[in-house]
């Protein structure tokens, strides 16, 4: 069986290391430069950030097997400290059985988890997929034929490739929010905090999210710097999406200085990523999106949920969903 898989997040590489262990043939097509998908890590002169999804939390799931148990762990960090919430900045301890699960995190970035992932498949960076064909019984990617196609980005991008086909699912309850990520670095020290990221968990304030990534994990700041990323509400993020940058990190920088002091006034590394399709708010259901699929399979976060290892179980069902139907 050669599968196409588009997408190469990981909802797509779970599923072509699945398909791969098989015996199946997989070829993954993806429009960025790396893999990861919205497991992305950026560095910034000698700052790391972690600009999607900061963490990982496996809660027993296909991902965890695979963390733990069959890709190398010399990279791999479980986070010590644990999340806790603000409201309008005014900061309390988290969810204590929330904070019971154990998060990690990768020294070089969460994007390390991807890049192992990956190894040993076959990975066409810098590839964007616009149409589909069917022949019969097979499909036309980029060129190629195969017998079988998984895809796996954001909802609405993946319904443009079924309509290239002629295509539709029952996806209407799949909807995204945007986010705009900030990474800030600053030539002071990590401030001495018992927790390593905060959520307002209303999400009223316009920084829903702050991750101290050199509170999260050794070697994401020089030694005496911090560095953090701080995600801003669905709200924000929509009212500013096209908002320069100029614009938007004086309103960031205040929140910085409630929360931390005024010595966090002037960061000496800046960058931003804007996310169109940051997580889904609501999801379709993956078994009737995928019912009667007709060698077109849909798999990602808008059929599970805006978590890494769900991501990573919709992969894995959909390998699974051909596997059986191949035997």
């Amino acid at each position: 069986m050669r599968v196409a898989i588009v997408g190469a997040g990981i909802a797509g590489l779970a599923a072509g290391r699945t398909l791969q262990k098989s015996g199946a043939s997989v070829v993954l097509y993806d429009k960025a430069r790396g893999v990861g998908g919205r497991l992305a890590t950026r560095r910034v002169q000698d700052f790391v950030f972690d600009t999607g999804a900061t963490s990982i939390a496996p809660r027993g799931l296909g991902i965890e097997t695979a963390m733990l148990a069959e890709l190398d762990q010399s990279e791999l960090i479980q986070i010590q400290k644990p999340i806790y919430t603000h409201t309008n900045l005014r900061v309390s301890p988290g969810d204590t059985a929330r904070n019971s699960t154990p998060r990690y995190t990768y020294r070089p970035g969460s994007n390390h988890l991807a890049k192992l992932l990956a190894e040993g498949l076959d990975v066409r960076l810098n590839t964007q997929v616009d149409t589909l064909k069917r022949d019969g019984q097979t499909f036309e990617v980029e060129g190629s034929t195969f017998d079988a196609v998984i895809l796996t980005p954001p909802i609405p991008q993946a319904s443009l490739l079924l309509w290239s086909l002629g295509e539709s699912r029952p996806v209407a309850n799949a909807r995204y929010r945007s986010c705009i990520s900030i990474m800030l670095g600053f030539d002071q020290p990590t401030p001495d905090i018992p927790y390593h990221a905060l959520i307002d968990v209303e999400q009223r304030h316009p920084l829903t999210w702050i991750s101290v990534e050199s509170a999260k994990c050794p070697g994401r700041a020089p030694e005496g710097k911090t560095a953090m990323v701080l995600q801003m509400s669905p709200t924000y993020s929509h009212d500013h999406y096209q908002t320069s940058d100029e614009r938007i990190i004086p309103d960031v920088l205040g929140y910085v200085q409630d929360l931390f002091g005024s010595e966090f006034n002037s960061p000496v590394a800046i960058d931003t990523k804007r996310w169109k399709y940051s997580q889904p708010e609501t999801v379709a259901v993956f078994e009737t999106v995928n019912n009667n699929h007709n060698g077109v399979i849909l798999a990602g976060d808008g059929l599970a949920a805006g978590r890494v290892e769900r991501a990573y179980e919709s992969g894995l069902m959909a390998a699974r969903l051909l596997l059986e139907e191949s035997s």
